[in-house]
C-alpha cells in the first residue's frame, strides 16, 4: 500500500468538501414560486407571457391574479414577437393563470383555447405551477379561438 504525502492528502480532502459542498447546494434549491399572468402561445410552442409571483399577485374575489390584460400588452408582445407584426392580440392563441384562494382545494386555473393545450407543459414550466394542483380550462368564451 502506497503512502501518500500531506499535500496529496490536503487535495483529496480539499476536493471531497468541494463535491460534498456542490451536493449540498443541489438539493438546497429553494422551489421557484409559482406565477400568475398572461400569455400567449404561437404555432410551435413559443411563451410569450407577462406574470408576478403568487406573492406579488393582487386579490380579486376569490382569486389572486395579475392584473395586466392582453391588450394593454400587446404593443410589448409585438416588439418581443416581430412575426406578430400586422395581427391583432386576439389573433395569436393567449390565455391567464389566476390562483384560487380556496382554503379546502386552492388551485392555478390556466384559461387557455384548446389549440394551444398541446403546450400545456410548457405553459405549467413557464409560470412554475405545481402539477397536482393545477387544472386547464378550455370553455371560457374569452379565451377561445
Amino acid at each position: 500500500m502506497r503512502v501518500r504525502d500531506k499535500a496529496e492528502i490536503e487535495v483529496i480532502q480539499e476536493v471531497a468538501l468541494r463535491n460534498a459542498i456542490a451536493k449540498f447546494r443541489a438539493m438546497s434549491k429553494k422551489a421557484a414560486i409559482p406565477e400568475v399572468g398572461i400569455f400567449w402561445v404561437d404555432g410551435v410552442g413559443v411563451i410569450y407571457a407577462e406574470s408576478i409571483s403568487l406573492r406579488e399577485a393582487d386579490d380579486y374575489g376569490e382569486f389572486r391574479i395579475y392584473l395586466g390584460n392582453h391588450y394593454d400588452s400587446w404593443d410589448k408582445a409585438v416588439r418581443a414577437n416581430p412575426q406578430w407584426q400586422g395581427l391583432e392580440y386576439e389573433d395569436v392563441p393567449r390565455g391567464r393563470v389566476l390562483y384560487r384562494k380556496d382554503p379546502k382545494k386552492p388551485e392555478f386555473i390556466v384559461y387557455l383555447p384548446k389549440q394551444i393545450l398541446k403546450f400545456k407543459n410548457k405553459v405549467v414550466s413557464r409560470f412554475n405551477l405545481p402539477s397536482g394542483h393545477t387544472i386547464f380550462d378550455t370553455t371560457d368564451d374569452h379565451y377561445r379561438m
